[in-house]
């Protein structure tokens, strides 16, 4: 098979959220050094003879010659200190440093870089992907190694919305393409660099020793597919490791594919790769060719390109009230998600129709409203677009959350903090208000008596500092309240509208359960306490509706005054209040507990 034979399955798993790539050192050529050259420079640091052939010269040393030289290497380093030896390893890999004093990104890196990847795995000891993460999404992923709570970590993010992580295998350094302490806290980086895996005995170490580890990784090479970029499938430390997996768990029910330079062919037995490991490989031209064939990825899954259909996608998905009370018409209600992967902008309504749209407004710092994009962009379709925003008019309830642009089926629903302060920056909403906010809306639309709902994103403008998932399902969340609270209401239809990809490979990948959203105030929170020393314990705490910083530390058994919190996004609908304990946590945060 070729590239383009495997591109469909590939958007297709891209877009379920279980394709992962599995990248070596072919990815950070020529800035990074290959193996054998990483080797003889490593044999340097440590006054090491580079042997020669049998014919006196110097040439590729056999795999068995390359592994004792390391071996020897690594020996000749341990009389050095971490940060020595770290160094040393440093020197060893960079091969190209440029103007700045760090090396150039490759193309094959930038172009893997363009998609958000939820989890990366690696054999490589370089920040390079990380630096393309960051320059081209402001921030790059969370790096973890083979520790139990890092092992943990990637465990959860197989199946809860977690942040991006870059699993690093076989260790990690940095300091390649950004500075050393950009991705990796200084305290931390020892840890990662006991981690690393270059000669004989950490091989054996990692594939004898490290239970936890080799059973995290067999979780992931079960459940998702792998892609393999620039990587040494041939390396006993990995044939070793997927052997255990089939042996143990049987083929893997996804497929893996490896692209690999044609030049590699001769090396590889396809039929090995395929059968005894489950690899498909897909063999290119040249070096050259690899970021092409990303970029065509990175391209194809963005949107359309105007080139023929390679892959389907589902963009719809439907629930229904199956156990309550039907709707004046006699039919069940139901709830749809769509999304939306074209600039369409939420639909217009027809003027007399049953139909409406609720779009996202803000507040600015003289509680003067403010039309969200969408918002904006839908009033622009309408006959009354010139119309000024006095003409937005609310109940006489307070807070105020909904609003109706005149006698037009738009309505809007305000999810800013009631305890906001004319200082605060965060003018599209605050996370604890959401649900309580679209349950104002949708009452609004009810007592108006409009039957099919269109409802935009809440609280998920441009400028907001958390990600859209979690207004997602804070929205969720005031939906279940409104129908909860309102049987007899005459809403038939109502359509979540998803713009944002992230969002919509949460749930098709079913990391976020919508139907158990939609039907139960009961979640789980994944907390983290952290020690003294920085090391992490996880716990998974299930609550009922919404639940507040003190309450989770009790149920933790944290003393709530020795702790300090940090809630990853954060919330503000607490603001004004004295005390971090009553910060009320969304049902998809991170709370970290760390001692004072």
């Amino acid at each position: 098979m070729r590239f383009n034979d495997i591109l469909p399955h590939l958007i297709d798993a891209y877009r379920r959220g279980v394709l992962v790539p599995f990248i070596g050192s072919g990815m950070s050529r020529p800035a990074c050094t290959g193996w054998q050259p990483f080797v003889e420079k490593l044999a340097g640091e440590a006054g090491l003879e580079i042997p020669k052939l049998p014919d006196g010269s110097r040439g590729e040393l056999p795999p068995a010659e390359l592994s004792r030289l390391a071996d020897k290497a690594v020996h000749r380093l341990r009389h050095k200190d971490v940060e020595e030896r770290a160094n040393a390893y440093r020197r060893a890999l960079l091969d190209a440093p440029g103007a700045s004093g760090f090396c150039a990104v490759p193309p094959q890196t930038e172009a893997l870089a363009k998609l958000r990847w939820p989890l990366v795995l690696t054999t490589n000891y370089d920040d390079l992907y990380l630096q393309s993460s960051c320059e081209q999404r402001g921030h790059g992923p969370e790096v973890l190694g083979r520790s139990s709570e890092d092992c943990h970590k990637v465990i959860r993010s197989l199946d809860a919305p977690t942040l991006s992580l870059l699993w690093a295998l076989q260790g990690f350094l940095g300091g390649q393409a950004a500075p050393l302490d950009r991705f990796i806290k200084s305290e931390c980086r020892p840890a990662f660099v006991d981690q690393l895996v270059v000669g004989h005995q950490q091989y054996q170490n990692v594939i004898n020793a490290q239970l936890h580890f080799r059973r995290a990784f067999a979780e992931v090479f079960h459940r998702r597919s792998f892609l393999f970029l620039g990587s040494g499938l041939l390396e006993d430390y990995l044939i070793n490791l997927f052997g255990e997996i089939l042996h143990h768990f049987g083929p893997s029910p996804r497929p893996h594919f490896a692209l690999i330079a044609e030049e590699r062919k001769s090396v590889l037995d396809p039929q090995f790769l395929q059968t005894r490991l489950g690899i498909v490989p897909i063999f290119y031209g040249n070096y050259d060719e690899l970021p092409v064939f990303l970029g065509e990825l990175a391209e194809r899954i963005r949107g359309p390109t105007g080139k023929p259909p390679v892959a389907w996608m589902m963009d719809e998905m439907g629930f229904a009230l199956a156990n309550g009370t039907l709707a004046p018409s006699g039919t069940v209600r139901r709830v749809k998600l769509r999304y939306l992967s074209y600039p369409t902008g939420l639909p217009l309504p027809t003027q007399g129709s049953s139909e409406c749209t609720i779009a996202n407004l803000g507040r600015d710092d003289r509680s003067v409203l403010k039309e969200g994009s969408r918002a904006g962009a839908l009033l622009k379709k309408t006959k009354e677009g010139g119309l000024n925003r006095h003409l937005w008019v609310t109940s006489d309830e307070e807070p105020a959350y909904a609003y109706r642009f005149g006698t037009s089926p738009i309505f809007g629903v305000c999810a800013r903090s009631r305890n906001a302060s004319p200082s605060d920056s965060h003018e599209w909403g605050d996370l604890g208000t959401i649900p309580e906010a679209v349950c104002a809306a949708l009452r609004k639309v009810d007592t108006a008596g409009f039957r099919s709902v269109n409802l935009g994103p809440v609280a998920s403008e441009p400028q907001s500092v958390w990600n859209p998932l979690h207004p997602f399902v804070q929205t969720l969340a005031g939906i279940r309240r409104f129908f909860a609270s309102t049987p007899g209401t005459v809403i038939e239809t109502l359509t979540l509208h998803v713009f944002e990809p992230s969002v919509w490979s949460e749930i098709v990948s079913g990391k976020v359960q919508v139907s158990e959203l939609l039907s139960s105030e009961v979640t789980k929170v994944w907390v983290e306490v952290r020690d003294a020393e920085g090391v992490p314990e996880f716990h998974s705490v299930t609550v009922r509706g919404s639940t507040t910083v003190g309450q989770l530390k009790e149920q933790c058994g944290l003393e709530r005054e020795l702790w300090s919190t940090e809630i990853l996004p954060p919330s503000e609908s607490s603001v004004g209040s004295d005390r971090e304990d009553a910060l009320e946590v969304a049902p998809t945060s991170i709370v970290i507990f760390s001692p004072r």
